[in-house]
C-alpha cells in the first residue's frame, strides 16, 4: 500500500521528496525560452497538465543521447496518453535554434517535443533555481555537466517526480507516476489554472 495518496514533491535544493504544506506551495519560475522553431515558449507551457522536462546540449555523445532515447521510447509508447516533453539545453551559446531543429531530426523526436533555448543567465538561473542543477562546472572535458535527471512538473508548475534518465527502470516509474499524476489532476481538469492567461485560447507558444 502506497504511504501518501499523491506524488511527492520537491522544492528544495536536497530534492529530497516531501508532502508538507510548504513544499506543495512552491513552484518552479517563470521562463521565457525559444524553442527549435525558433518560437517563444513561456511558463504557461505547463499549465495543460504533466510536463516531462529533462537538460542536455546538442554536442553531448555519452549521457545525453541514452536519455534522449529512453524518453523518446516512452513518449512513443504513451502514445495519444504522452505528457509534454521539454528538453532545455544547458549550452544556449552553442545550441541555437537550428541547432535544435537539426538534434530534433537527429533523434526522431515528435514536432511537439519541445526543445528550448535561451539567454545563457535565464537558463541557468532556471535550472538553478528550479530544478537545483548547477549547469556552469564544465566538466573535466570541458564540457557542459551531463545532466542525467528528468522531471514530472505538474500543471500548477510544481516537481512531482525525479528520475534517472539513463535508466530503464526509472522510465517504468516515470510511466507510472505520469499516470497517477493524470489520475490526481484528472477532477481540476476542467478548472481555469490560476496562473493562465484569462483567455482559455492564449497560445502559450507565441511566433
Amino acid at each position: 500500500m502506497l504511504a501518501h495518496d499523491t506524488l511527492p514533491f520537491y522544492a528544495s535544493a536536497d530534492l529530497r521528496p516531501r508532502w508538507d504544506r510548504v513544499s506543495s506551495v512552491l513552484r518552479v519560475n517563470d521562463f521565457e525560452f525559444t524553442d527549435h522553431r525558433n518560437a517563444a515558449v513561456d511558463e504557461r507551457v505547463l499549465d495543460d497538465g504533466p510536463t516531462v522536462v529533462n537538460l542536455f546540449f546538442a554536442g553531448c555523445v555519452s549521457v545525453c543521447p541514452v536519455s534522449m532515447d529512453l524518453l523518446r521510447t516512452l513518449q512513443a509508447g504513451l502514445g495519444a496518453q504522452a505528457p509534454r516533453f521539454m528538453s532545455l539545453t544547458v549550452s544556449p551559446l552553442t545550441d541555437d535554434a537550428r541547432a535544435l531543429a537539426d538534434y530534433r531530426g537527429k533523434f526522431g523526436l515528435p514536432q511537439e517535443w519541445l526543445l528550448l533555448t535561451g539567454h545563457p543567465q535565464a537558463v541557468e538561473a532556471w535550472a538553478r533555481h528550479s530544478l537545483y542543477s548547477d549547469i556552469t562546472k564544465l566538466g573535466a572535458d570541458g564540457l557542459p555537466p551531463h545532466t542525467e535527471r528528468a522531471f514530472l512538473i505538474d500543471r500548477r508548475h510544481r516537481v512531482r517526480g525525479l528520475y534517472d534518465a539513463r535508466s530503464p527502470h526509472e522510465m517504468v516509474r516515470l510511466r507510472y507516476d505520469i499516470a497517477r499524476l493524470k489520475q490526481e489532476e484528472a477532477p481540476a481538469a476542467d478548472q481555469s489554472i490560476s496562473r493562465s492567461s484569462p483567455s482559455a485560447a492564449t497560445a502559450v507558444v507565441r511566433r
